[in-house]
């Protein structure tokens, strides 16, 4: 991961490396025809890692948000399908769209790790009326590279009270180049 020192999510479980097959569905799963095969993954995800996850006690899972006109061309949300899978296994309540990404950005797999963060500052933000405080948060995404996005949404979610953010993600990429 690339600098470490502003991450502000305080764990990370994984399925597994971005560059294996794992990388490959994951790139599937961002297709409109993918929302299948992103509910299977889930569930492995969870098969594998539940017990990971569950041990971080988490209060709710958050998907982490799409803008919504890249939400309109791709079709779908891996990130929200794979946090529902979870939600329901875990039996925890979902947050969906609790958090709001409130600026498009450019997709980070084709920026410099140092840019990531640049590009993803002040993209989210938690919808009002919601109580956060002490919350233990398990954040979803299909894959965590830099940390970058996990971490300004960590971020976002601590301002409003969150006590604990773990990043869940299904491939964990080496945060060196291009995911």
């Amino acid at each position: 991961m690339c600098d470490g020192a502003r991450l502000k999510f305080d764990a990370a479980v994984s399925l597994g490396p971005y560059r294996s097959e794992l990388g490959r569905a994951v790139l599937r799963m961002k297709r409109a025809a993918g929302d299948t095969l992103a509910a299977a993954m889930g569930r492995l995800l969870y098969l594998r890692r539940g017990g990971d996850v569950a041990a971080l006690r988490p209060d709710l899972v958050a998907p982490v948000p799409m803008f919504w006109t890249r939400r309109l061309v791709r079709g779908t949300n891996s990130a929200e399908i794979l946090a529902e899978v979870l939600a329901d296994q875990l039996h925890v309540p979902l947050a969906r769209g609790m958090i709001v990404r409130c600026r498009n950005t450019l997709p980070q797999a084709r920026l410099k790790p140092r840019e990531r963060f640049a590009n993803v500052r002040g993209a989210f933000r938690v919808r009002a009326g919601y109580a956060w405080d002490g919350l233990r948060v398990v954040l979803v995404d299909d894959i965590l590279t830099t940390g970058a996005t996990a971490s300004e949404v960590a971020g976002v979610l601590k301002r409003a009270g969150v006590s604990r953010v773990a990043a869940v993600v299904l491939a964990r990429g080496t945060g060196d180049g291009p995911a």
